[in-house]
């Protein structure tokens, strides 16, 4: 009986410390996103272009609010490849 409950206790912590990591993750993804989509504002504003910049609307789920931001950098990635003339 000992060796079920402490198998299960390690099973149990493992678990929990997957999902930590998936939340860190995650947390480095999106901070990663805002990141680059702040470079590319700045770098656009820079040269001034006029962009519009879409806001993410609140209450969205995770996986959500990641599309959301991928979104927003694809269309300022967009925005900046028609505006950027090489020398």
């Amino acid at each position: 009986m000992n060796k079920i409950i402490s198998t299960s206790l390690a099973s149990l912590v493992l678990s929990l410390g997957v999902s930590a990591a998936s939340a860190s993750d995650f947390t480095d993804d999106v901070n990663d996103m805002k990141a680059s989509i702040t470079a590319l504002e700045n770098q656009l504003e820079s040269m001034d272009v006029d962009f519009s910049s879409q806001d993410i609307e609140p209450g969205l789920n995770r996986t959500q609010n990641l599309r959301a931001l991928e979104a927003k950098y694809e269309s300022l990635q967009t925005v900046f490849s028609h505006n950027y003339v090489a020398n």
